[in-house]
């Protein structure tokens, strides 16, 4: 099984994270017949930023999955990360996509546009969105 992952350092992003560890290895019938394709999104520069990603982000990551003996790729962040995952997606025939989103306005939803959407309309497999709970 494939699965397809963004991530970035914001707290949904680990939420998702934590989805596939925790669901990834029951959907394949052994964590070898699991392969997990990491999208670093975001490549903002600063911390403060919502869309973060520390430069040492993917190279975290790639130690918990060795830790847990769960194949995987990481790829770098791009420009467009709906793009991205997309691609991804189609290129190593995924079975599904995960996600992080954060909670936002139905405004801001409507002036923003959402990169998540694009991502669960355009994705060439089913997508799981993550959101973090109510505080």
């Amino acid at each position: 099984m494939n699965i397809v992952i963004a991530q970035n350092d914001r707290p949904e992003s680990r939420l998702a994270f934590d989805w596939v560890l925790n669901h990834g290895t029951a959907m394949a019938s052994s964590p070898t017949g699991l392969r997990v394709h990491v999208v670093l999104v975001g490549g903002a520069d600063s911390p403060a930023s919502p869309n973060y990603s520390s430069p040492t982000l993917g190279e975290s990551i790639a130690a918990e999955l060795v830790k847990v003996e769960i194949s995987h790729t990481v790829h770098s962040a791009g420009h467009d990360a709906a793009t991205q995952i997309i691609e991804v997606a189609e290129s190593v025939s995924a079975d599904l996509v995960v996600i992080g989103m954060r909670r936002r306005s139905a405004t801001m939803k409507l002036l923003l546009g959402s990169q998540v959407q694009r991502v669960m309309l355009d994705a060439p497999c089913p997508v799981v969105t993550i959101k973090s709970p109510l505080d």
